[in-house]
């Protein structure tokens, strides 16, 4: 990590002192060849060289300034990157579909904060992560990487990837609880699809005027190897309201037991009349210069009215060697199975309703 500190003199005539700013220049570039195949008549495979298996690629800048009186200034500008060929990721200007940006281009779609923090706890405003994302990114061992072993739950599921406000939300003001409640924190967060009073869905007269509008909340406790935290949130949408709960928690035990760590999260979500449910379990377990970690995740969609409810269930293993505190090589295998008319397929493949899918992964990851 490569910091660039410029101390500002006295300006002015008055010869008034201005306080040190620093900024950061940070990121991850991540890269893996992939092997994932489908079953059933019909399937496909396939093998590509994938990125952010590990951790999401990225590219950003952040910085603060000691505004004194325990005050202090900041912001955080982080983009996605698809190393793999050279391109970014579009970012969502009102958390409606019809804010999407156009495919590959790099934007500060990751984060893009402006920040105010004292001894009252945080503010943020700009484009943030929403409170729900929290426990589904801190509590899967694997993370919500883009890699074959990444959260089951997050990629399928009614209010993860695929939904607008499923990992940020834009437009948003967000406040953090201080560090120092005994172990108590929490967020809230409110994001504006900034639709006019006179807006109605195309076609229609049905207004659409609070679309986009998310509020979140999560809270916590942390205590030793003991972590928990529940998190809600809401987004309006005129076609039907996307709803996402879960609840997380984690125990890492001491040196006896190898600093093992084990996870789980519970996810109730709802999309309209039709309904989402996951549970996840995991464990992380240190070896050497390395560590290998391990989830099982289920998720079962729930429409109103339908005779089946589409499951899905997903077994990963992996394991990741450090070379040294910024590079480590990394390998993963998982399974997805598949019931009740589900054809979920790991990235790449195709696979036949209640069939599985299978892959295989190995990767190298640089942090700077």
């Amino acid at each position: 990590m490569k910091k660039f500190v410029f101390a500002l003199a006295s300006a002015g005539a008055a010869g008034a002192a201005l306080a040190q700013s620093s900024v950061t220049l940070f990121g991850v570039v991540d890269a893996a060849v992939s092997y994932t195949r489908g079953s059933g008549d019909g399937s496909a495979h396939k093998t590509q060289l994938t990125n952010s298996g590990n951790m999401f690629s990225r590219i950003g800048f952040r910085g603060t300034e000691d505004l004194g009186g325990g005050l202090s200034a900041g912001f955080w500008l982080e983009a996605g990157l698809q190393n793999d060929n050279g391109t970014g990721f579009p970012s969502n200007t009102n958390n409606q579909t019809s804010g999407n940006g156009t495919p590959g281009v790099l934007s500060f779609n990751r984060r893009s904060t402006v920040s105010l923090s004292g001894p009252f706890g945080e503010f943020r405003l700009g484009r943030d992560y929403v409170p729900a994302f929290w426990n589904t990114a801190i509590f899967d061992p694997f993370g919500t990487g883009g890699g074959i072993g990444a959260n089951q739950i997050y990629f399928s599921g009614l209010g993860g990837l695929p939904a607008p406000t499923g990992t940020r939300a834009s437009n948003s003001v967000g406040y953090f609880l201080p560090g120092n409640l005994g172990g108590f924190y929490g967020q809230a967060m409110y994001a504006m699809g900034e639709n006019d009073s006179n807006s109605v869905l195309p076609g229609t007269l049905r207004s659409n005027r609070r679309d986009g509008s998310h509020v979140g909340f999560r809270f916590g406790y942390l205590q030793g190897g003991f972590n928990i935290a529940l998190a809600t949130g809401k987004t309006r949408y005129a076609s039907g309201d996307l709803r996402v709960t879960n609840l997380g928690a984690s125990y890492t035990f001491g040196p006896s037991l190898m600093s093992l760590k084990l996870t789980g999260e519970l996810y109730t979500e709802s999309k309209g009349s039709t309904d989402g449910k996951g549970a996840l379990i995991g464990f992380q377990l240190p070896v050497g210069p390395g560590e290998i970690k391990g989830s099982y995740a289920r998720y079962r969609l729930e429409p109103a009215g339908a005779p089946m409810k589409p499951t899905t269930s997903k077994f990963a293993i992996g394991y990741v060697h450090n070379l040294s505190k910024r590079t480590a090589l990394y390998a993963t295998f998982a399974r997805i199975g598949n019931r009740n008319g589900a054809a979920q397929a790991l990235a790449g493949a195709i696979t036949m309703p209640n069939r599985a899918s299978t892959g295989t992964e190995f990767g190298m990851r640089h942090i700077f």
